[in-house]
């Protein structure tokens, strides 16, 4: 059974809000009308830090005692929850130690040190990031704020949905579906626990790049399958291996689907985001809509909320991607 409720997402909440951007809901005839549905997108790219991962980070960190914030904390991330533990460490006056992969956005790494965490570097190919937070946390007592295996985490990822939940209520009914996009599958499992409490029919599904793809391949083979010759690709904030301990059997208590696409649908999705809200997207933040627009049947005639999770990407590599 899940060990977070409602109760404990509207808790969070209640802890973080004041610290959060607003990131109201916004739609698109466009896109209804080639979706056949109604479709409402997440702006989360335009949350603090750049990312959903701002929530997760200040709910755990809210919870830390005294002796705790003194000690500091540690985290791993290849740059958007780096940036998200960084920023909250600022605003309580704490130390952090970022663990990111020497190969993150540049983008990423100046962000995560602008708010003046220390960044230690790891290959990825080679070396365990979470060894590494292990022994850097038991030998200086910091904080281990994990990316999504904590409750306290995927409570603060599930605000989010709260927040869109709360906004459509007055004028629609719940949700009928959801698309997150997912690395260790706790945004799933934080908006799942929101979602399926408005609406118990509700289906969520999460979004991967096709070349890791771990939770929709777990989903259909109903037990953890871990993605372990994929080669580093544009979506670098999606790229764990497997889903989390702690995340799966609540995503699986959900009956969360996985869906996932490729490079090019994920690049087209980031161009329609520009062309028609004028969003700069992350090619992670965009997977959930990517998979919305090569899924669309799925969602016709269905009122579906899709996280748009982020937005850290410089302008140039941005371009880039958009202009081919």
């Amino acid at each position: 059974m899940s060990q977070v409720k409602l109760e404990d997402i509207k808790a969070a909440y209640g802890r973080i809000s004041d610290h959060l951007n607003k990131t109201n809901l916004v739609t698109s005839k466009i896109l209804d009308q080639q979706i056949g549905g109604e479709v409402f997108l997440k702006p989360e790219q335009l949350q603090k830090t750049g990312s959903f991962k701002i929530r997760g980070a200040m709910s755990a960190m809210t919870l830390l005692n005294k002796e705790e914030l003194k000690n500091g904390v540690i985290a791993y991330s290849s740059g958007n929850h780096a940036q998200g533990v960084a920023y909250a460490a600022k605003l309580l006056k704490t130390s952090a130690v970022i663990i990111m992969p020497k190969d993150a956005p540049k983008i990423k790494i100046d962000n995560t040190k602008s708010y003046g965490a220390k960044v230690v570097f790891y290959d990825r190919q080679k070396d365990s990031r979470e060894d590494i937070g292990e022994a850097i946390a038991n030998k200086e007592k910091r904080s281990l704020i994990r990316p999504f295996d904590s409750y306290d985490v995927i409570a603060g990822q599930g605000t989010a949905a709260l927040e869109a939940s709360e906004e459509i209520i007055t004028t629609h009914k719940a949700f009928d579906s959801a698309i997150i996009c997912t690395s260790g599958g706790g945004f799933a499992a934080g908006t799942g626990i929101v979602l399926k409490n408005y609406n118990q029919d509700c289906k969520i599904y999460t979004a991967e790049p096709s070349e890791w793809n771990d939770h929709e391949q777990s989903f259909i083979a109903n037990k953890k399958i871990s993605v372990t010759n994929s080669k580093h690709g544009i979506c670098d904030a999606l790229e764990s291996p497997s889903p989390g301990r702690i995340t799966f059997p609540i995503n699986k208590l959900n009956k969360v689907k996985g869906l996932s696409v490729d490079n090019k649908d994920i690049i087209d999705a980031m161009r329609f985001a520009y062309r028609e809200f004028n969003f700069v997207l992350e090619p992670s933040g965009a997977v959930a809509l990517a998979c919305l627009r090569s899924a669309k049947n799925k969602f016709k005639g269905q009122k579906t909320l899709i996280m748009l999770s982020g937005g850290n990407i410089s302008i140039d590599c941005f371009n880039k991607y958009i202009s081919n």
